[in-house]
C-alpha cells in the first residue's frame, strides 16, 4: 500500500509538473506573439544611412512671416512665424546630439492622429526612431559654395517626413532647407508656445464659392511667399561674417522640391523666380495644366509620378508640364507606390500597408534609397556632375522605375 501510494503520489506530482510546463508554455508563446505583435504595430525604423561622404547636421530656426493674415477671402488666422528646417554637411557629428526622426512632443503624436484617423498611441514610438543627422552640428568648412535645396511639403505633411531625403542631398553636399508654414502643416510648435494644427483635408471644399482650380491658385501663390522669406533668411546667413554659414551657401543656385500641394507652390515660385531645377513628386497642377492659362517656368524638370496620381493629373496635364519645361527633363513613373508615400508614411505604421494606404513598392528593401537616389542623380545631371544617361542607366534596373528622357 505504501508503495502505490509513493506511486499515486509521483503520478500526481507527475500531472502537476506537466500541467506547468504547459501553462509556461502558453504564456511564453502569448508573450512572444504579443511581442512580435507589437514589433509590427511599432517599428523601429531606422533612417538608413545616406551615401554621401559628409555628415550632416541639423538646424530649425523661426523666420518672420512678413505678410501673416493668410488669405483674406478665406478669413483665417495665420501666425506672424515660420519655421524653416535646414540639414547641412556637418563635420565632428559625435559631438552633438543626433536627432529623433519625430520629437517626444505630444502634439506631434496628436497631430499625426487627428490627420490620419489613427489613434494617437501609434504613433508615440517614433522618436526612438534613429536618424543620421546631428542637431546643431558644425557645419563643413570648405571653400566651395552649397547648392540650396527648397523642399515644399504636400498638405498635411511636415519636414520629418522627408529626412530620408535632406539627409542624402545634405551627405552629399547641399543645404536642404524644409519650409513649414502653419495652418498648412500636420502641427507646427514654436517657442513662444503658439502650436498650429492642420486647417483640414476639406478646407478648400468648404469655399465653394470658387472653383478649385482658382483656389489652388490662391494658395499656391501665397505660401509661395514662404519661399521669398526662406531664401532672405539663408542669404542673411550666408552673408553674416559671424554666421557659422558664412560664405557656405549658393544662392544663385537653388532647386525646389514639391510634393503634392508643394508642387503647385514650386510651379507658382518658378513662374516669379528663376530657379536651377523642379523636382514635382505627384504635384497639385489644377491651376496650372490647363489650356486658357498663360505660364511658363522654362526650368529643367523631373516628374516622379505614381499611377494614382497619372489618373489624376491626366496625360493633357503631363504634357502641359513639360511643354515649358527646359532641358534636361525627365517623367518618372513609379508602379506599385500611392501618393502619399513619397513623404515616409509607411515608416510611420505598417497599418498603412496593411489598410491599402501604401503600395507594395515601398516594401523593398532600398526603396526610399532608390527615390532619394533619383533626386541626387537629377540635381547632378542639371548642375552637369553627372551625364544625362546616368538617371536612365540607374532607373533600368529597377522594374517599377518607368523613365522618360526628354529630347
Amino acid at each position: 500500500m505504501k508503495s502505490q501510494d509513493r506511486t499515486g503520489r509521483w503520478f500526481a506530482l507527475k500531472r502537476k509538473s506537466g500541467s506547468s510546463e504547459l501553462v509556461a508554455i502558453a504564456v511564453l508563446s502569448l508573450s512572444v506573439s504579443i511581442f512580435a505583435l507589437l514589433c509590427y504595430l511599432f517599428p523601429l525604423n531606422h533612417i538608413p544611412a545616406p551615401s554621401g561622404p559628409f555628415g550632416v547636421g541639423f538646424k530649425t530656426f523661426e523666420i518672420v512671416n512678413s505678410s501673416p493674415g493668410l488669405i483674406e477671402k478665406m478669413d483665417l488666422f495665420d501666425s506672424d512665424l515660420i519655421r524653416l528646417d535646414i540639414w547641412y554637411p556637418a563635420i565632428n557629428t559625435d559631438e552633438s546630439e543626433m536627432k529623433p526622426w519625430i520629437d517626444d512632443d505630444p502634439v506631434f503624436f496628436n497631430g499625426f492622429g487627428m490627420v490620419t484617423g489613427y489613434p494617437s498611441w501609434l504613433f508615440e514610438h517614433l522618436h526612438l526612431v534613429k536618424t543620421n543627422s546631428f542637431i546643431d552640428a558644425a557645419p563643413l568648412n570648405q571653400s566651395s559654395r552649397w547648392p540650396v535645396v527648397i523642399i515644399l511639403l504636400g498638405w498635411s505633411s511636415i519636414s520629418e517626413l522627408h529626412t530620408s531625403l535632406a539627409e542624402e542631398l545634405a551627405s552629399n553636399g547641399y543645404v536642404v532647407a524644409c519650409i513649414e508654414h502653419p495652418g498648412a502643416c500636420t502641427v507646427v510648435s514654436f517657442s513662444n508656445g503658439e502650436t498650429h494644427y492642420f486647417l483640414g483635408n476639406d478646407l478648400i471644399e468648404r469655399f465653394s464659392d470658387f472653383e478649385r482650380e482658382n483656389m489652388v491658385s490662391l494658395i499656391a501663390s501665397y505660401l509661395a511667399n514662404d519661399i521669398d522669406y526662406a531664401i532672405d533668411f539663408l542669404r542673411m546667413l550666408t552673408d553674416d561674417k559671424y554666421s557659422e554659414f558664412y560664405g557656405r551657401l549658393d544662392l544663385e543656385n537653388v532647386s525646389l522640391y514639391g510634393h503634392s500641394g508643394g508642387g503647385a507652390v514650386a510651379l507658382e515660385y518658378a513662374q516669379r523666380q528663376r530657379v536651377n531645377s523642379i523636382v514635382l513628386a505627384d504635384p497639385t497642377v489644377d491651376a496650372f495644366c490647363v489650356d486658357n492659362h498663360s505660364w511658363a517656368f522654362e526650368t529643367p524638370l523631373l516628374l516622379m509620378r505614381t499611377a494614382e496620381w497619372t489618373s489624376h493629373m491626366g496625360e493633357t496635364g503631363i504634357e502641359s508640364l513639360f511643354r515649358y519645361s527646359a532641358l534636361p527633363s525627365f517623367d518618372l513613373r513609379i508602379e506599385e507606390m500611392r501618393h502619399v508615400e513619397f513623404a515616409m508614411i509607411r515608416n510611420l505604421s505598417p497599418l498603412t500597408y496593411f489598410f491599402g494606404e501604401t503600395g507594395r513598392f515601398m516594401n523593398k528593401r532600398d526603396s526610399m534609397k532608390i527615390l532619394d537616389r533619383t533626386v541626387l542623380m537629377f540635381l547632378e545631371t542639371v548642375n552637369g556632375s553627372r551625364s544625362i544617361d546616368s538617371l536612365a542607366d540607374f532607373s533600368e534596373g529597377i522594374p517599377e522605375l518607368d523613365l522618360r528622357v526628354l529630347d
